[in-house]
């Protein structure tokens, strides 16, 4: 549906999730985590190889980012915790500063990788033109900021929030919220992103509008009855699509550009 109210004709937010989203996370740590394990002598003796390396790291890596949405663990517990875990897997006695220095390693090469989706820059120039942009991103400060920065992405971006500032993570609407004061932002409120839960879940259940970037064609951990009988609208839910170039059709037709 078309926003055709002139309250809705000021300049328009648009928020947007980063890693996975507009940054593909995905790729850029492929590439870093290889890196990493060329550079890192102690990887290079514990793991056989690269892949069995990065296997073993993504699925602590995954339990740890969880605990994280769910506010169980810190920052500095996650950055540490996924590495001691990984490494633990050989019987290694883990020291805090060898984890330490493998977070910074992997998140200084992580940044500045050059991986991007297809027509990104090409798509967020367009809708810079029509509406402020911003990114809402469960992350660590510095690395997001670098990402944007890294990536050139910044150019389009207004303002950048991340949960590190707040102390707040996805799907809490408490982040939600604190994004609506700190830009100004009006009704609709629009966000896009990759995840289920924490990205399109956490936006419906704040009173949001949602796209979900989703080409692995996941389902939502709820359905549509569910969301109702939890008092979430799922009409809300504007579109899904398999590609982050997809969205732009969406919000034109939605905004009315």
């Amino acid at each position: 549906m078309a926003i055709n109210d002139t309250r809705f004709k000021r300049i328009p937010w648009i928020f947007f999730d980063l890693d996975d989203t507009i940054w593909n996370f995905s790729a850029n740590s492929a590439l870093a985590l290889r890196r990493l394990y060329e550079i890192s002598p102690i990887l290079r003796k514990l793991f056989k190889s690269i892949d069995e390396f990065i296997d073993i790291y993504h699925e602590h890596n995954a339990k740890m980012w969880l605990l994280y949405s769910r506010g169980e663990v810190t920052t500095a517990q996650l950055k540490i915790e996924r590495w001691r875990r990984t490494l633990a897997t050989r019987q290694f006695e883990v020291l805090t500063a060898v984890c330490e220095e493998l977070d910074r390693n992997y998140l200084d090469i992580l940044a500045r990788c050059e991986a991007k989706f297809e027509n990104i820059d090409t798509l967020l120039q367009s809708l810079s033109r029509h509406a402020l942009l911003a990114v809402l991103s469960n992350g660590f400060l510095t690395t997001q900021y670098n990402k944007l920065r890294y990536s050139g992405l910044d150019r389009y971006i207004t303002r950048m929030i991340v949960s590190e500032e707040i102390g707040i993570n996805k799907p809490d609407k408490r982040l939600f919220d604190y994004a609506i004061a700190e830009t100004g932002a009006t009704h609709p409120y629009i966000y896009i992103g990759d995840n289920g839960e924490t990205d399109i879940l956490g936006a419906l259940k704040a009173g949001w509008h949602a796209i979900w970037v989703n080409p692995s064609g996941s389902r939502l951990p709820m359905t549509k009855e569910q969301m109702e009988e939890n008092g979430i609208d799922p009409q809300l839910l504007l579109a899904e699509v398999n590609e982050i170039k997809d969205v732009e059709s969406v919000i034109f037709k939605f905004l009315d550009f």
